[in-house]
């Protein structure tokens, strides 16, 4: 069996920076498994992750999912409401894995189930006294998928049950303005106490800076940049990144303050014109060098000999 410290050395060949986070997931994976391979008496390992837009949390998930070779879900939690009030139950939830996974009940009783945006179905105050339908509800809803229970679910008419007891769920939410993390803070925010007890484990990322943003453009296994150079090789042209042209690409997605989702907007920006010209250009050019004037001044520069 693997262990903790294989795990990270997988997530860190493709997620830079948020040690703590990578750390807490590996150990979460890994006493996952010893539960549900071995039925180690380990409280069910549910994580909580939270860390601003563009920290990396889904693509750590999605790597994870991928070293564990298991099956993996993304939902969204504002898309539920409270058991009673118009909009999707968060036993929908089972039927959508169901569906995920080819209706096979063994492979959707060991995925992981990524529910993003967790931090918008916070306890709201009411001034007029009103039911809050898409805080507290929801939050109870999911006790019991949580938790590990059998869930009644029907597709199509077809009825069935699965339980929840060895689905690995993964919680995130940027909780803007939270700065602190501890169980105090998250019920100020407005997250009920029964819903953070089924959280063996909380993973906090950080705000990425920019050395950590030049390291995902350079060094990351699945760096962006690494798909750019893929596609003009593709077209027969070698892709010639000076080191200008890394500051600048990095300050531009700094300046947006999306995180690491920023290389990819300013990427996609700086090559549109060249991944345009590129197949139409005879005879080919050997090369396309990119630096930052020619992104300043959005000028392509293609080398012939």
């Amino acid at each position: 069996m693997f262990t903790p410290q294989d795990i990270k050395n997988y997530l860190d060949e493709y997620v830079i920076g948020q040690e703590k986070a990578k750390r807490a997931l590996a150990v979460a994976a890994y006493n996952h498994m010893k539960r549900t391979l071995y039925n180690a008496p380990i409280k069910k390992s549910n994580v909580l992750m939270i860390g601003p837009s563009g920290s990396g949390k889904t693509f750590t998930v999605q790597k994870l999912a991928e070293f564990l070779n298991t099956k993996f879900m993304t939902v969204d939690a504002t898309q539920f409401t409270a058991a009673g009030y118009a909009g999707k139950d968060v036993t929908d939830i089972i039927s959508e894995l169901i569906v995920f996974c080819e209706n096979n009940e063994d492979i959707a009783s060991q995925a992981i189930v990524y529910i993003d945006e967790i931090d918008k179905i916070k306890r709201k105050s009411s001034h007029d006294g009103s039911p809050d339908v898409n805080g507290v509800g929801v939050q109870q809803s999911l006790l019991k998928l949580l938790e590990g229970s059998e869930i009644s679910y029907e597709i199509h008419q077809i009825q069935g049950k699965l339980h929840t007891k060895n689905i690995l769920f993964i919680c995130s939410g940027a909780f803007v303005g939270l700065e602190d993390h501890k169980t105090d803070a998250l019920i100020k925010f407005g997250m009920i106490p029964e819903f953070l007890g089924r959280f063996s484990v909380v993973a906090s990322l950080e705000p990425l800076s920019k050395e950590d943003l030049k390291k995902i453009l350079i060094d990351s296994k699945e760096s962006v940049l690494g798909s750019f150079k893929a596609w003009f090789e593709s077209e027969g042209i070698n892709l010639i990144i000076e080191e200008s042209a890394v500051e600048a690409i990095v300050e531009n997605a700094m300046a947006k303050g999306l995180g690491a989702r920023g290389l990819q907007n300013v990427l996609d920006d700086i090559f549109l014109s060249a991944q345009f010209e590129a197949p139409s250009l005879y005879p080919k050019p050997k090369a396309f060098v990119l630096n930052s004037t020619n992104i300043l001044t959005n000028e392509l520069k293609w080398i012939y000999s």
